[in-house]
């Protein structure tokens, strides 16, 4: 969990403000707007209170005129403020007790620095692993609140202030809506008070099932941006709604009860342990070593006088060189990197009586959520303290947060290399020491392309751009080749890096593991790999990254593909595979603005096919379509890759040819012209059959907008048409 972290990590630092004489329908527009559950009124830089979607729904609105008075006359004071070190559980814990949904933060001066609402809270809980095991019926405990889509604004704003409602569902016909205070707020800032429930609600509600886990829930609220959603039975039917707050309320206090039921059995095993026989120790001690937590038991004077099996392992000592000495003794803070003094938590449990938990980080690198309590024994005080292993469920959490960032990427339309070099940073912040490398399968299905290696030398990137799959070609080469995983733990004893171990020396590189990643049809579309600076052995926890990272890479990759082919079949002519006449206008608008702002040379030609309704006349439009392909050939074996090749419509094309000249436009031309001339087809074991072209040139002058260059392409095509066709006229003198 995050519940030690400062809420210093989490507040928001951007605050919503005005002055104590700005109007409330004004006050509450600034929160529509701006999106927020809340407004700050400063006066000369000091906050004096603050206005909130509960104040706009607990306030006197009579009229519209009401929404005229300055928000200091109905704003809440004093604002309550927690200091900037407080830690995200007890901002909890205040929360809960408090009842409000905002804190001010505040500088060790007392200065406003920032603001912490319940979804801030909600939000950066580290309780993913806990909220995939529970589900959100759990958290319903009554009907939703509902009303009919007729009812009046204002009746619903009381009912809302009278019952203290977060929310209320909005029935219209077979329609669900929801009206919160933030729908408030925003009818009030549109000045809307003589309406109906239809008007302010916001349709459709969002619905989950019952059935789902908490932890869906959350990723929905946090996607949408919304705090309530609508909870459906099996049959599809309302029953109740969750929120926000309802996951305040219950997941931490849950989360830990769960932990503590445990804990309290164990506890109670203990007061049976001192006052009953040794069978009753005997089941106690099988019950504490049963439990998937560490326990050790200390007394008053702090020293452990019982620990289970599982403490013993993590402690690393036997439980007779445990019970008797306090941790302190056994260094147990040399163990973690962030553990405070144990002593001064000891002392605080006792001296408050509740429970304390700490997240602590061990120099293993394992993850440990530390649970303290005091109970009373037979007048003995005890103290119960509790962990657990949480470092599989913190590291899978991490990386679906990493993975998350990856699809926001892909889902907004980043570009193919950014979101690989994102994919493969991300992926290094789980393996240390790491770099990883993503290579994609080229369009013969026999080379690997770089795609991303952000901290790969980049001469490496470059030396291996190209290689050859292989059934011995290294990690990658040779995971393409196969289609499986390729785990090198030493390049340097590998067989398939018989031909590559010098370089990858040369550059410190020791170890790579490369994964194949597939397309939907199972068809490699390149590798995932990572590599190490040292000989390595992928672990558990490195083998879910890998597979990670290879899902990923498959879906980037996919996705981009697909991205690229709707850009071709938007762009291209189908039948040629030339740009079509959409695409072509768009390039040639933009290469014509390039030449006039660097006066630079620009000619364009107008081609046409002659006699073409003979071909299909005497041969059928099959024929004729397969003349058009090979004309394309033909433009496309004559032309530079620079030139705009475009099918207009029909047998009609254009040529855009930039940096080129009148007479280098000519020379062009004819080229085309011969090309076409000396060419033929046979169609259907017909005889071989022959076409010509005309062809138009202009050549862009001082004003001359595309329409006008082409236009004057055209007038010299038909002059080559009504010429006697088979010729290249120009339709402008350089």
């Amino acid at each position: 969990m995050s519940i030690d972290l400062p809420v210093e990590e989490f507040m928001q630092r951007e605050l919503l403000e005005c002055p104590p004489t700005t109007p409330v329908g004004v006050a509450a527009q600034l929160m529509r707007d701006a999106r927020c559950g809340s407004i700050l009124v400063v006066d000369a830089g000091k906050p004096v209170g603050i206005w909130t979607e509960s104040d706009a729904l607990s306030g006197k609105w009579s009229s519209v005129a009401d929404l005229d008075q300055p928000v200091s006359v109905v704003m809440s004071t004093p604002v309550k403020h927690i200091p900037l070190q407080t830690t995200l559980g007890e901002a909890a814990r205040i929360f809960r007790v408090s009842g409000v949904r905002h804190f001010l933060v505040n500088d060790a001066d007392g200065r406003h620095v920032g603001m912490i609402s319940q979804t801030d809270v909600v939000r950066n809980q580290g309780v993913a692993f806990f909220l995939h095991a529970r589900s959100v019926a759990s958290a319903i405990h009554k009907a939703p609140d509902c009303v009919d889509a007729h009812t009046s604004f204002r009746e619903v704003r009381e009912l809302m202030h009278q019952r203290n409602l977060s929310a209320v569902v909005v029935r219209d016909g077979i329609r669900c809506g929801i009206i919160t205070p933030r729908d408030v707020v925003g009818a009030l800032g549109a000045r809307q008070l003589d309406t109906c429930a239809a008007e302010v609600a916001s349709f459709p509600l969002l619905t989950i099932p019952a059935a789902a886990t908490l932890f869906q829930a959350r990723d929905i609220f946090a996607k949408q941006r919304i705090r309530h959603l609508g909870v459906n039975d099996q049959n599809g039917v309302l029953v109740g709604l969750l929120s926000f707050a309802d996951i305040l309320d219950s997941v931490e206090h849950e989360y830990v009860h769960d932990l503590l039921v445990q804990l309290e059995h164990q506890t109670e095993r203990l007061q049976i342990t001192q006052r009953e026989s040794d069978r009753q120790s005997n089941l106690t001690e099988a019950i504490l070593n049963a439990l998937p937590i560490s326990v050790l038991v200390k007394n008053a004077e702090g020293k452990i006088i019982a620990s289970n099996e599982m403490s013993n392992r993590i402690i690393g000592r036997p439980a007779n060189d445990i019970v008797g000495r306090t941790e302190a003794d056994l260094y147990l803070q040399e163990r973690s990197l962030d553990r405070p003094d144990s002593a001064n938590d000891d002392a605080r449990v006792i001296a408050t009586g509740q429970t304390l938990i700490r997240e602590l980080q061990l120099r293993d690198g394992r993850t440990v959520l530390s649970h303290k309590r005091a109970i009373a024994v037979d007048d003995a005080s005890l103290l119960i303290a509790a962990a657990m292993d949480v470092t599989e469920w913190k590291r899978a959490d991490a990386l679906m947060v990493s993975s998350h960032h990856v699809l926001e990427l892909i889902v907004g339309g980043a570009e193919l290399p950014a979101v690989l070099d994102a994919l493969c940073k991300r992926m290094e912040t789980h393996l240390v020491g790491a770099l990883c490398s993503v290579l994609l399968l080229d369009a013969d299905g026999k080379h690997l392309r770089h795609g991303a290696g952000p901290r790969l030398p980049a001469e490496y990137c470059r030396l291996i751009d190209g290689v050859a799959i292989g059934p011995s070609v290294g990690s990658c080469g040779t995971a393409a080749f196969t289609g499986e995983p390729v785990i090198v733990e030493s390049i340097a004893s590998s067989p398939l890096w018989a031909n590559f171990a010098e370089l990858a020396e040369r550059f410190g590189l020791r170890a790579c593991w490369s994964t194949p990643f597939f397309s939907a049809e199972r068809k490699v579309l390149g590798t995932f790999a990572i590599y190490f600076q040292q000989p390595k052995c992928p672990d558990d926890n490195d083998q879910m990254v890998i597979a990670q990272g290879a899902r990923l890479a498959a879906l980037v990759v996919q996705r981009w593909q697909q991205i690229a082919e709707l850009k071709r079949l938007a762009t291209t002519d189908l039948l040629t595979n030339l740009s079509n006449r959409a695409h072509f206008i768009d390039s040639a608008e933009a290469e014509l603005r390039r030449a006039d702002r660097f006066n630079r040379d620009l000619s364009v030609l107008m081609i046409d096919i002659d006699f073409f309704k003979r071909i299909n006349d005497g041969y059928g439009h099959a024929a004729g379509d397969e003349a058009l392909r090979v004309f394309a050939r033909a433009l496309l074996k004559e032309t530079r890759e620079i030139d705009l090749l475009g099918r207009l419509g029909g047998e009609e094309f254009a040529v855009l040819l930039p940096e080129t000249s009148p007479e280098a436009a000519l020379l062009v031309a004819e080229r085309i012209r011969t090309a076409v001339e000396s060419s033929s087809f046979s169609f259907h074991r017909s005889a071989p059959i022959c076409f010509t072209v005309s062809i138009g040139l202009a050549y862009l002058q001082s004003g001359d907008s595309l329409d006008s260059l082409l236009a004057r392409a055209d007038e010299a095509l038909y002059r080559a048409k009504h010429s006697g066709r088979n010729r290249v006229e120009r339709g402008d003198q350089a």
